[in-house]
């Protein structure tokens, strides 16, 4: 099986080198093809055979060849797969999602892409991954800024490259933050930051406000429908450009329950640039999935958060995805023999948007550490298993101790304790 590079951006995952293999009874040795270089920071060595390359300049570019392996990009370590192929990928915090909220996992196939997510955001339990019925190959996030926004990223993007029931695919999702465009639209809108509409005469008020006159929300349904989009390019492993694209996010569909669903990259604004359209499985967005999976067909006044400050989840509709959120599902062929390795987004656009312009130029930069806040020991932090499941990591105590039920990860050389 073709080895891939895992895209790592937090600022403690170049430590969690074998991490999940040494947590799940592995060895810091257990790399695929004997490789006994770890993937490290941002810039780092190349793939994990034999000798590792010279590492990467600060600047991206990748260093010379070593011995029996090959140099590393710039924005990229190693590998970082198992022998037991777990992974970890880091849990970017992204609020919005109700329910639904969760880091992208593997075993959703394209066949979910009109599904309801059940809480979480998985598709199968994790007993569904054991049972070797989905193989994780390479997975990784990437975030993306805008020049105002330097703590909080304008868009993440993940994805999973998996062997599902037999046939291999990338599974990739692009969330905007929610403070630049949500899915909230109708009475309570003005509630999460969009501003009033009203008429530009002032002599018209009357006429506005009469008892038969609709009322102007701050951002309405047809607000969403016909020119929202996110253009996306996709890299395989030899820094080839495999995929340049729109994708649609909601537009008129006689073909769904609702009448209203994302076109991918085939209709409505979606367009394919470089590529082909044959490559993508499937495609979907948040609002796809709110009004025909989870059955919340309403085009008028979407569900309203209880909290609109953090969004939390909506007590009539606890699954509505509160998020901006386009999906693909991919074909591996698309990538060549060298996979995914890089993703890249020039913009952020929606028409209207919460600010003062509707598109923002972002640049790609590192995601915020995981949260901790889901952890029970101070300065522990989450991160997501290939396997689905979460666990939390931490530096050992003042005394140099792991707390209860955790164990010294050896290959951080004792820098971390790992879930017994």
């Amino acid at each position: 099986m073709i080895k891939r590079r895992l895209l790592q951006k937090a600022s403690i995952f170049a430590l969690l080198t074998g991490l999940v293999s040494a947590a799940c009874g592995g060895s810091a040795d257990d790399f695929t093809d004997g490789g006994s270089k770890a993937p490290g920071p941002k810039g780092s060595g190349g793939k994990n055979s034999g000798d590792s390359g010279d590492k990467g300049g600060s600047d991206g570019k990748g260093g010379d060849d070593g011995e029996g392996g090959k140099g590393g990009k710039g924005s990229s370590g190693g590998d970082g797969k198992t022998s037991d192929g777990r992974q970890l990928i880091p849990v970017t915090p992204i609020v919005g999602g109700g329910t639904t909220a969760g880091p992208l996992k593997p075993g959703c196939g394209p066949e979910t892409a009109s599904e309801c997510a059940p809480p979480g955001g998985g598709c199968n339990d994790s007993g569904f991954l054991k049972g070797g019925d989905v193989e994780v190959i390479d997975a990784g996030v990437e975030c993306f800024y805008g020049e105002t926004r330097k703590t909080t990223p304008s868009a993440t993007v993940e994805y999973i490259t998996e062997v599902n029931q037999g046939t291999e695919y990338v599974h990739v999702r692009v969330t905007f933050d929610p403070d630049f465009v949500d899915t909230v639209y109708g009475e309570c809108s003005e509630e999460t930051g969009w501003t009033p509409k009203g008429p530009k005469d002032p002599k018209m008020d009357d006429k506005m406000n009469k008892p038969d006159k609709a009322p102007k929300y701050g951002h309405t349904f047809k607000d969403l429908v016909g020119s929202d989009h996110v253009e996306l390019k996709l890299y395989n492993c030899d820094d080839d450009l495999s995929l340049h694209m729109k994708v649609d996010f909601i537009s008129e569909d006689d073909s769904v329950a609702c009448g209203y669903g994302s076109l991918g990259v085939t209709g409505g604004e979606g367009k394919m640039f470089v590529g082909d359209t044959d490559d993508i499985i499937a495609a979907s967005s948040s609002l796809h999935r709110n009004l025909n999976g989870c059955g919340y067909c309403e085009i008028e006044n979407s569900p309203c958060p209880e909290d609109p400050a953090t969004y939390s989840d909506s007590p009539d509709a606890p699954e509505w995805d509160f998020r901006m959120v386009y999906e693909l599902w991919i074909r591996s062929e698309a990538f060549g023999g060298s996979g995914l390795c890089k993703t890249d987004i020039d913009y952020v656009h929606a028409s209207p948007a919460k600010g003062e312009t509707d598109t923002i130029l972002v640049e790609p930069d590192d995601c915020p550490p995981p949260p901790g806040d889901d952890c029970p020991i101070a300065d522990y932090e989450l991160y997501l298993s290939s396997e689905g499941e979460y666990i939390c990591v931490g530096p050992p105590n003042d005394d140099g101790d792991c707390p209860d039920g955790y164990t010294f990860d050896l290959t951080s050389e004792g820098e971390l304790c790992v879930p017994e």
